[in-house]
């Protein structure tokens, strides 16, 4: 992804956090994760207690439609770190 879609900050929504867990360990600050707390692993505590919580969590990915990104936690070309 990152040398067909080269930026200097990602974000990435996924449903599943040890995914978003372990790209935030290779990306770190490089990379904004974003939980939506829906589907199989939405609410599974042995997943929530193994891995570290995402940089945001919404409550579905629907949200992204009329939620106010602009609060996100994101990088430094304008995001938030």
């Amino acid at each position: 992804m990152e040398q067909r879609y080269s930026a200097e900050h990602y974000v990435l929504i996924h449903d599943k956090l040890r995914i978003l867990s372990a790209v935030k360990t290779i990306w770190d600050s490089r990379v904004t994760t974003v939980f939506p707390r829906q589907g199989h692993y939405a609410l599974d505590p042995h997943i929530e207690a193994r891995f570290p919580p995402a940089d945001a969590t919404i409550t579905r990915i629907g949200d992204l439609l009329n939620d106010d990104l602009s609060a996100l936690p994101l990088g430094k070309d304008g995001f938030k770190q």
